[in-house]
């Protein structure tokens, strides 16, 4: 029988490397245990609390862009019913207005998924996790590009919450 303890996998990796792939791992009882056994303890009675702090920013970090997400998701969905009940109504009076409304909706949406992916690659942070965890699915149209401004205003604020290490 295997004599090895639990956190053999987690002994090397630091607190915030422990708080990633607890993240990754939430709702897996066993691995849970695995990486709170790898977790440096202050007492014997309570977690570090640099590991803690570290999951808390990974878990707000992660639900402040999902809400800015499923923000520029509803300003999509509106900018297709603008469009489509000016087509209805046949005052349509400027197509390239509407067409344009919607490609910098795609440009918008591209830039927060590809910031978000930049920043967990940076991180140790499964990017698949995090969307899976806030519903959402990849499905990046990056034919009409990536609104550069908006990327690296994500990434500012996502790297401002992840490295507050206080």
């Amino acid at each position: 029988m295997n004599q090895r303890p639990l956190n053999t996998a987690y002994e090397h990796m630091t607190n915030n490397q422990l708080a990633a792939a607890a993240y990754a791992y939430v709702g897996n009882e066993l691995e849970s245990l695995r990486i709170q056994a790898a977790v440096p303890r202050k007492t014997y009675s309570m977690l570090d609390a640099r590991f803690v702090g570290a999951l808390e920013r990974i878990h707000f970090a992660s639900h402040a862009w999902a809400g800015d997400y499923w923000r520029l998701e509803s300003f999509y969905a509106a900018d297709i019913l603008k469009m489509a009940y000016a087509y209805i109504k046949n005052e349509m009076n400027n197509p390239d207005q509407h067409i344009e409304a919607l490609a910098s909706g795609k440009r918008l949406i591209a830039a927060h998924l590809e910031a978000l992916k930049e920043v967990c690659q940076a991180h140790g942070i499964d990017y698949k996790t995090v969307l899976k965890r806030n519903h959402i699915t990849e499905n990046v149209d990056l034919v009409v590009g990536v609104d550069l401004g908006h990327k690296v205003a994500v990434i500012t604020a996502l790297e401002s919450i992840l490295s507050n290490d206080e």
